[in-house]
């Protein structure tokens, strides 16, 4: 394929140079990365912008307009492109594969009015839409890169399950992830964009395989094959939802950030169907949940759900703000926990009490049980006036034949996992925190180091409890 007329231009203008213009080291601009042999570790953080929930009158003074600001929970890092390195902010997606920069900021809006149960809900930008943040956030722009080159792939137009649009020409560039370098890199830069002020690096597989036989290398197989890092394989701590900071190693496990075992777990392929009817094989980080289960607020009693026949197969994905899970679940939590559907039975509020009580939704998969506490299943918007809390789950109407649920930011906060591409395994253990000690993934089928985290049981949660008794009376009083 040739290059499209938008790199076309672009590269023309480039073949000028960029004479004269200093080059910094690029471990200059990621002041939190830890390099060590054969991995990176870089911090990750969802941007925060405290919730609101109030109501205003309407200019009748008869009807009411909830405003709902919701916190973000998409994960960014940052990244530079080009020679000398441009610095951007990028969103991290385990529900995607492609890398792509510069969204459009005037339509990165996705303030709008909702009618819900017959109230009117306005919702208001996140950080993460916020046209005036999109601006704070960096571009790249290759005519002052000296390493810019065309790719030979056409302009692509696609989407993501929350509605954003994004059309892209392919260009490639030296590109640093903590200040580690890979060349040549292909990755897309937005001609066009909707609802989102941050471009996105997807970290999942392609499509077609781990083994990354298709059009071009992603970033995680271009680090492996440039010797950045030993094998295709990154872990992931996302930290708690109240802190919402955590790090990504790639190349490395940090046994500081789980507790018990990983348990390796192989990934499936999942079967869908074209337009027309043919069968096709999807890869993505598909597992199987065997069991869910709910420990009661404050006690030791737990509910099992029944899951019906078949496997139950759920995709990894932290760009999901909630996790979705099979239909009637979303009720039969919502009453366990004596709350409140919303939303058509969509949602369910609780009371936010719940939040600091020990107990959680249970996932059983092959071969590990992860816990998802109160305090990450469960999200606080408050005001002056308001708090409400409701359980950031919902029923899956995803329309996917066979049906294929999603393990979102909820479950991966409490999780520590590592996605091994090479041997097409997930590592999976109980998140914790209690320092760093990175080991590097070597080759080979047992490329992911064992062993037991070096975290205790049962030291974390009083600490988590701690501060969130701290903080809820802090945020009582300032209300007073």
């Amino acid at each position: 394929m040739a290059p499209s007329a938008f790199v076309t231009a672009v590269l023309t203008l480039a073949a000028t140079g960029v004479s004269g213009l200093k080059i910094e080291p690029p471990t200059a601009l990621f002041p939190g990365a830890t390099i060590g042999q054969g991995f990176i570790s870089i911090p990750v953080s969802a941007p925060q912008k405290d919730s609101i929930l109030r109501k205003r009158a309407d200019v009748d003074q008869t009807t009411h307009v909830e405003v709902a600001n919701f916190r973000s929970s998409n994960y960014v890092i940052d990244i530079s492109i080009g020679t000398p390195p441009q610095k951007l902010t990028v969103a991290v997606d385990t529900g995607s594969y492609k890398l792509w920069v510069n969204p459009d900021c005037s339509k990165s809006s996705v303030a709008r009015n909702v009618t819900m149960d017959g109230r009117t809900v306005q919702f208001v930008d996140t950080p993460l839409s916020d046209p005036a943040e999109c601006r704070k956030r960096g571009n790249y722009d290759p005519l002052i890169s000296s390493t810019a080159g065309a790719a030979d792939l056409d302009d692509e137009k696609f989407s993501y399950a929350d509605g954003t649009t994004v059309e892209v020409g392919y260009l490639k560039d030296r590109i640093s992830v903590g200040g580690l370098t890979i060349n040549d890199q292909i990755f897309g830069v937005a001609q066009a964009s909707n609802q989102t002020g941050v471009g996105i690096m997807g970290f999942g597989p392609p499509p077609w395989g781990f083994n990354n036989s298709g059009m071009y290398p992603m970033i995680l197989t271009s680090m492996a094959r440039q010797g950045v890092i030993n094998s295709p394989a990154f872990s992931m701590h996302l930290g708690d939802l109240d802190n919402s900071t955590g790090t990504i190693t790639f190349g490395g496990v940090d046994k500081k950030k789980y507790k018990g075992s990983l348990a390796k777990i192989p990934f499936r392929t999942q079967q869908f169907k074209t337009s027309d009817g043919q069968p096709f094989d999807h890869t993505s980080y598909y597992v199987n949940i065997k069991s869910i289960r709910l420990t009661n607020p404050g006690t030791t009693d737990s509910k099992s759900y029944d899951l019906g026949s078949g496997d139950t197969v759920a995709s990894l994905d932290c760009g999901s703000t909630n996790n979705i899970l099979p239909k009637g679940l979303t009720k039969s939590v919502c009453d366990d926990l004596k709350g409140t559907l919303r939303n058509n039975g969509k949602t369910c509020d609780v009371d936010c009490a719940i939040r600091r009580q020990p107990g959680g939704m249970t996932f059983g998969l092959e071969g590990k049980d992860i816990l998802v506490p109160f305090y990450n299943l469960i999200e606080e918007r408050v005001n002056r006036e308001v708090a409400s809390c409701h359980v950031m789950m919902n029923d899956n109407d995803l329309g996917l034949d066979p049906e294929t649920h999603i393990l979102g930011a909820p479950f991966l906060r409490s999780s520590y996992a590592v996605f091994d591409w090479g041997n097409g395994n997930l590592h999976i253990a109980q998140a914790d925190n209690c320092g760093t000690n990175i080991v590097a993934i070597g080759n080979g089928t047992d490329a992911v180091p064992g062993g037991n985290g070096e975290c205790s049981f049962g030291v974390k949660s009083v600490v988590n409890y701690g501060l969130m008794f701290g903080a809820a009376l802090f945020a009582g009083l300032s209300a007073l």
